[in-house]
């Protein structure tokens, strides 16, 4: 089994009639604001952004496999693990390439930075051979209070 590629995106269709596959808003980067005048004006430390994404790969088959076995860790600006997620794929004899369509919902963030999904191809023994290290970059921009709300406060 060889890795071909892999792409962060929103979502991805397959095209019924000719079997191609469009990938829609592909990730690399995302922005965040984070309004610390709402709540006890606490800079969160871990947050669980509520967006929808798919992890899509393309895999060319060797004769001799016949499954398909991933890991994909999510690391943050720290190179702390702070996700992972595991996917088991049946494959067919007659097929001579496979895609892989990964559904993700939530992204946990721990501060602004670069973080890296690796995918991992499980071999046998259950070795772990790294195939592909994705970026997504998060900018934080923190909302401050205003000079007002902070008076206010502090009365």
């Amino acid at each position: 089994m060889k890795h071909v590629w892999s792409v962060l995106c929103q979502k991805s269709v397959i095209d019924s009639e000719t079997n191609l596959i469009s990938l829609m808003d592909c990730l690399e980067e995302f922005n965040l604001t984070i309004d610390i005048n709402k709540g006890d004006n606490q800079i969160p430390n871990k947050l669980t952004l509520p967006i929808n994404f798919q992890i899509v790969s393309y895999w060319l088959i060797d004769n001799i496999d016949k499954k398909l076995k991933i890991k994909i860790v999510l690391l943050d600006p720290d190179n702390k693990k702070i996700n992972e997620l595991n996917g088991d794929f049946e494959l067919k004899e007659k097929f001579l390439r496979y895609r892989t369509r990964i559904n993700i919902q939530g992204l946990p963030v721990t501060k602004g930075g670069r973080y890296l999904f690796k995918i991992y191809r499980i071999e046998e023994n259950e070795i772990l051979k790294e195939v592909s290290e994705l970026p997504l970059d998060v900018k934080i921009d923190y909302k401050m209070p205003s000079p007002d709300s902070l008076k206010e406060k502090l009365k």
